[in-house]
């Protein structure tokens, strides 16, 4: 008897057929299919092997437009760091798109190849599964999105290294318990209404300032190079209150020397 041949008495023991039944439906004696079932463990394990070989396994090709498309990009980054120039996720990202672009306005004939390797956000109009005897699989467009830029940073052996500044850290703790405690008594004590409720902060706008990190390939050991961070900034006031009205941003204005009164 085959090993699906097996399977099926097997199958036919399970749901509640006797041995004389199944002897007699495949021919056998009944020492046979006692025989079979001692050894169901064995037979089963068999058919799994046995089965997941059978199966066809279909391979699709790369988009070469993204191949070529990530080999430049890669380059581009390279000649960055040479320059010092930083280099930040939406940077690369937004490049990334750019390059394929140029690629696939040169060479359309490349671009109908499926995205075997890419995660499932990478493409726009992304098409339903197919079986496999589909001929062609239908067109993507690349997004250049946070799935492909993950495997493609650890394809290259891309990294994220700090540039200068140090993270700052805050009593988080605190901050919880004035909101969820002391601020709830002082607003039930006092029967403010949400749009008696105003928050205000100020901000930094740092207008000339650069990306703190930047990306470099994991082989070149030296260290990149740092630069002073410019501290040109503009001060704005922020405020809105509890019932979602934001009033119009504030902008602090620096006077070199105070009159005398």
């Amino acid at each position: 008897m085959t090993i699906a041949e097996k399977v099926t008495l097997l199958d036919m023991l399970k749901e509640g057929r006797s041995y004389a039944a199944a002897a007699r439906h495949f021919g056998v004696n009944e020492s046979t299919v006692r025989y079979i079932k001692k050894d169901e463990a064995n037979i089963r394990k068999t058919a799994a092997i046995t089965f997941s070989r059978s199966v066809k396994r279909v391979v699709t090709a790369r988009n070469k437009t993204i191949v070529r498309m990530e080999g430049a990009l890669a380059i581009w980054i390279a000649d960055c760091r040479k320059k010092n120039i930083a280099l930040d996720t939406n940077t690369i990202r937004t490049k990334a798109l750019s390059l394929y672009e140029n690629f696939a306005a040169k060479e359309p004939q490349d671009d109908d190849g499926d995205h075997a390797e890419e995660d499932e956000d990478d493409v726009l109009d992304e098409p339903q599964a197919g079986t496999s005897t589909d001929s062609q699989p239908q067109k993507q467009r690349f997004s250049a999105s946070k799935g492909w830029f993950a495997k493609f940073q650890k394809c290259f052996g891309l990294k994220s290294v700090s540039l200068h500044g140090e993270a700052a850290s805050a009593d988080t703790t605190a901050a919880k318990t004035y909101a969820n405690e002391t601020f709830k008594n002082i607003i039930t004590e006092g029967g403010y209404k949400p749009e008696q409720v105003f928050n205000m902060d100020e901000t930094g706008l740092f207008w000339k300032r650069m990306p703190s990190r930047t990306f470099q390939f994991k082989e070149r050991r030296p260290k990149p190079l740092a630069f002073k961070a410019f501290k040109d900034r503009v001060t704005l006031v922020m405020c809105g209150n509890a019932a979602g009205f934001l009033l119009k941003p504030g902008h602090y204005l620096q006077i070199e020397k105070t009159l005398a009164l």
